[in-house]
């Protein structure tokens, strides 16, 4: 089968390395699992890789799938195929099976099911290599299941990394024609799914403020596991992390420099850390949320944060709404604390 997808007008210079990578592994005959955080665009890549001439390639989207069942998949791996396997590697020096967004499949994982995937490259040894793709090792979805020799098949791991602002860019030429400013290119970290975002968004003064990108921040950290979440919460606060994760560098949430991959999701994490208000700043937050969006005069005030102290100053209150008002979680729930000259203070959330 050839395919006629639009990534293929994408060009020989789009993605080179990461081409390279993979075809080093295709030409060793060594199938493997493609690590990726979630959203970054390796389905983009896997349609470009099927279009190449190096190998036959056969590419099988997960998604296209009418339910997550063995029987969906193997019905349409055999109508992809349209031949056996066998007569096929008569006719092709390399064939290659790609499984796009394989980790869907999850609930199906048992032995005899990846036992049968891994026999197929045993139709003709050194003539079949296997590509999948997930967010998460396989060995952490399924640990139980692989064992022996699956264990070993399933480990091979080639991690993928954000792309580049040169190759973000170029898949911007096979989506709907739309400006993007190289500060939001830039923001995305190479993250072709939040680039999207960020380029809809209708908050481009204040990003952190968009619903949309805060979800899409938000599945980059739960995804992730307890320790993984806690080292981008440290370098994010800026805090030396000695020995990050291998998952984490790999699939480029944290970059070369020990950076997380986007100021975005570093700034998002800051505001979202689960700290408590200070006392005052406590009590200040609660009086003015009970009457939000209406005006708090000053001696409520006083009378709230300050009850037992003689000769509170609005010097100290100043003080206090400038502590609450850069506060991460005001900024990062859409607070704003508004002044009404001598008379007091008005909550409202945009």
């Amino acid at each position: 089968m050839s395919y006629n997808f639009k990534e293929a007008n994408l060009g020989k210079d789009f993605a080179k390395e990461k081409l390279a990578d993979f075809k080093e592994l295709i030409d060793s005959s060594r199938s493997f699992v493609v690590l990726s955080m979630p959203g970054v665009g390796v389905s983009y890549f896997l349609k470009y890789l099927a279009t190449q001439s190096f190998a036959k390639f056969f590419h099988i989207d997960i998604y296209s799938l009418p339910s997550l069942t063995q029987e969906e998949f193997f019905k349409l791996l055999s109508k992809e195929l349209g031949e056996k396997l066998e007569i096929l590697a008569k006719k092709h020096s390399k064939i290659v099976l790609i499984f796009s967004r394989f980790d869907q499949l999850k609930k199906e994982f048992n032995n005899q099911f990846l036992s049968s995937l891994q026999s197929l490259t045993n139709i003709a040894p050194g003539k079949i290599v296997l590509i999948f793709t997930s967010t998460k090792p396989l060995t952490d979805i399924s640990a139980e299941i692989l064992t022996g020799g699956n264990l070993n098949f399933f480990s091979e791991i080639l991690y993928f990394k954000p792309y580049s602002e040169k190759d973000l860019r170029k898949l911007l030429t096979i989506e709907p024609p739309r400006e993007v400013s190289d500060e939001i290119v830039k923001l995305s970290g190479g993250h072709n799914q939040l680039l999207q975002i960020l380029r809809r968004s209708q908050k481009q003064q204040n990003l952190l403020l968009d619903q949309f990108v805060k979800l899409q921040l938000k599945g980059l950290i739960d995804y992730l596991d307890y320790s993984q979440r806690k080292q981008l919460q440290k370098i994010a606060l800026g805090k030396k992390v000695e020995d990050i994760d291998e998952y984490l560098l790999g699939v480029g949430l944290i970059n070369k420099d020990w950076k997380i991959f986007t100021p975005l999701l570093a700034e998002y994490i800051k505001q979202n850390v689960n700290v408590k208000l200070p006392v005052k700043e406590a009590k200040l937050f609660k009086l003015l949320r009970k009457s939000v969006g209406n005006v708090v005069s000053k001696d409520e005030i006083f009378a709230e944060v300050w009850p037992e102290e003689d000769g509170a100053t609005d010097w100290a209150l100043d003080a206090l709404i400038y502590r609450l008002r850069k506060h991460p979680f005001i900024t990062s729930h859409g607070y704003i604390i508004e002044s009404h000259k001598k008379v007091g203070y008005t909550l409202i959330q945009i």
